[in-house]
């Protein structure tokens, strides 16, 4: 089936079918009876489930790029540290170029948008861009490690003296 641009597999139709007669069984009192809850229509249950598909298929994706093991070796555990992942909201800040570095997250590019042209208007010579969060990366701490210094053995002759007088 097709909903505007986007195909939507047989499975998925069948499964947002189940899902709304479900819903409209459980929910007739609570919702105002069936004309109630048909509002949400088949279609967009079906591009739920489409997108919960496409959702898991990124995260197996992720998974083995990680670990290099095809999905079919991947168990429970492999998935839950995808998912577990610390994760980062997407921002875009304002930079007036030759400025120094911007600090504000802006929560929507619009909004982002709106303060480049606000600062662009108050200072006509810089030129104000708005970027946005494209990649996040961390590292853990590395781990502390002390290291043992040792003497070096006097009857020992391969140290050659490098004349450094210290």
């Amino acid at each position: 089936m097709s909903s505007g641009a986007q195909i939507i597999p047989e499975d998925i139709m069948k499964a947002a079918e189940e899902a709304l007669d479900n819903l409209l069984c459980n929910c007739s009192e609570s919702c105002g009876g069936p004309a109630g809850v048909r509002k949400a229509s088949i279609v967009d249950i079906a591009k739920a489930i489409l997108a919960e598909r496409s959702r898991c298929a990124a995260v197996a994706k992720e998974a083995t790029m990680m670990t290099g093991a095809p999905i079919q070796e991947m168990g429970d555990e492999v998935a839950a540290a995808v998912m577990s992942q610390p994760k980062a909201r997407k921002f875009w800040m304002v930079y007036g170029i030759g400025q120094r570095g911007p600090t504000y997250q802006h929560s929507s590019k619009a909004l982002a948008q709106l303060e480049a042209r606000r600062l662009a208007s108050l200072h006509p010579e810089i030129v104000f861009v708005v970027l946005a969060a494209v990649d996040a990366y961390r590292t853990d701490t590395p781990a502390m490690q002390r290291i043992k210094i040792i003497k070096p053995d006097p009857a020992d002759h391969t140290v050659a003296d490098d004349g450094i007088p210290f």
